[in-house]
């Protein structure tokens, strides 16, 4: 059930959009100047102390247990409620008040609902922020979680830890592929590319008429940042090596630059404002012949353009000699304001295990993988047409999982050219990889503004250079970690 946030009647759905009281716009005006800017270098948002309000429920009320989730698509909202009930059921002195708001905009409403006063409870958190957050006390340890599911079962590299702590844990990950239409690629003689000469040859062979040879996104979002690394990493580069120094000098990462730019040169007008969801749309509509995404894109394909859905492929993304993807791991966090924490950890334990987490993840199969072995075993036996239509889409992405990589997670990955991943997280991520940040807007500067790919990269290099000085500067009890 949901209850409105002035303690009135509850609300007749289950789930509510996040953040609709007008009391919060002065709050938001506030912290946009956190945001960082496209070419200067700002710190990071400062973190609010948390702060518990009043409760709204009488002391033999259920206790209320916001969960926030940015994961909207209609078949995932339907089956998190339907767990929901089945959980309160079993826990009927416990009411799930599940919270929707969209990825673009959840580290900034979170920080909103900090600086309101609000109980967050359980919420997915963005991974540029995990080490602030962490750091500043505002997240909830979860070691114990983690022991009751069983640390062994996680997939190598899925739980955020910090400190010596677990703050974070995983309920999907996601692992992106080249998705490419195999009848247009047959029509002009080409062959399922596995070099990114092949990608290349064929962007600019199949970009016809009205349609384009790839979808890149090339706006200020962290979708253009997260897309570029995997050019970054499999050439051999990095932005930092695992103690801390800034990498992204080496001319492995100007290599990465240029291959980048010159297949943006196919992409469809407009890219430079793309996120995730307008490629997927443009890849839907058959405005582009190839597009890199997670599972949802076939799932997407299968649901809204069925008559492509044997003409569609996926392979591994082919843009240099090291094998890395990206991979982005959705992780829920509890608030350490939250007032009901033992409750809280309870549900979040039992959510994100067992056939709760299979059913959860199998909404969008191939899209969120389990992060548990013992889960993912059982995906591949689900009892869907899609997985029975697809198993060798499924079966590819739960193979490249140990490829994956993310930006913001996994700094100093590469390693005399070669992926080996580290699971040391960056502190000053946000200050590099936030919205807009030094990485995007460089990608803008070339696509955009038509600036050389080298002059934009080395003014990139100093830029990042000086925020990691600066961060150094503001942090001196900051140690590099052992490689």
């Amino acid at each position: 059930m949901v209850r409105p946030s002035n303690g009135s009647m509850p609300l007749s759905s289950l789930t509510r959009t996040v953040f609709q009281r007008a009391s919060y716009t002065a709050v938001v005006v506030t912290l946009a100047g956190l945001v960082l800017a496209g070419c200067s270098i700002a710190a990071p948002p400062t973190v609010p102390t948390p702060s518990i309000p009043p409760t709204s429920v009488g002391p033999s009320g259920p206790k209320i247990i916001s969960l926030f989730s940015t994961e909207n698509d209609p078949k995932q909202i339907a089956t998190l409620q339907t767990l929901v009930v089945e959980y309160q059921r079993l826990h009927p002195d416990v009411e799930i008040d599940i919270v929707l708001a969209s990825p673009a905009s959840r580290g900034r409403r979170l920080l909103t609902a900090l600086a309101s006063g609000a109980d967050l409870g359980i919420f997915e958190i963005e991974p540029t922020l995990m080490a602030e957050w962490a750091e500043a006390g505002y997240l909830l340890p979860l070691d114990d979680v983690v022991s009751k599911i069983g640390v062994d079962d996680y997939v190598e590299g899925s739980l955020f830890s910090y400190q010596g702590h677990v703050y974070a844990v995983p309920y999907a990950t996601s692992v992106y592929g080249l998705w490419v239409r195999t009848d247009l690629l047959a029509e002009a003689g080409l062959p399922r590319p596995t070099t990114y000469e092949e990608v290349l040859n064929a962007a600019a062979t199949l970009s016809r008429g009205e349609v384009y040879g790839i979808a890149l996104p090339g706006g200020q979002n962290i979708a253009t940042v997260n897309y570029f690394s995997t050019f970054l990493w499999q050439n051999g580069g990095d932005y930092f090596t695992c103690d801390g120094q800034v990498a992204f000098g080496q001319p492995q990462a100007l290599e990465a630059v240029k291959k980048w730019a010159a297949l943006a040169e196919y992409a469809p007008p407009g890219f430079t404002t793309w996120g995730y969801s307008e490629q997927i749309e443009a890849f839907l509509r058959g405005r582009v012949a190839m597009a890199m995404y997670a599972g949802r894109l076939g799932v997407h394909v299968a649901d809204k353009a069925p008559e492509l859905e044997d003409r569609v492929t996926v392979v591994f993304p082919p843009w240099g000699p090291e094998k890395v993807t990206l991979g982005v791991w959705s992780r829920f966090a509890i608030a350490a304001g939250t007032r009901h924490q033992a409750e809280a950890k309870e549900f979040l334990q039992w959510l994100v295990s067992g056939d709760r987490l299979l059913r959860y993840d199998m909404t969008v199969p191939g899209h969120m993988i389990p992060p548990l072995r013992s889960v993912q075993a059982m995906a591949l036996d689900y009892d869907s047409p899609y997985v029975a239509q697809h198993p060798d889409w499924l079966e590819a992405f739960d193979d490249w999982v140990i490829y994956t990589n993310h930006p913001a997670m996994n700094m100093g990955s590469i390693r005399d050219g070669r992926f080996i991943r580290s699971d040391v997280v960056p502190p000053w991520g946000s200050m590099i990889f936030g919205t807009p940040g030094i990485v995007d807007t460089m990608l803008q500067e070339i696509a955009l503004g038509g600036r050389d790919p080298e002059a934009a990269w080395r003014d990139a290099v100093v830029k990042m250079e000086e925020a990691v000085r600066q961060w150094k500067a503001q942090h001196p009890e900051w140690q590099p970690p052992d490689c």
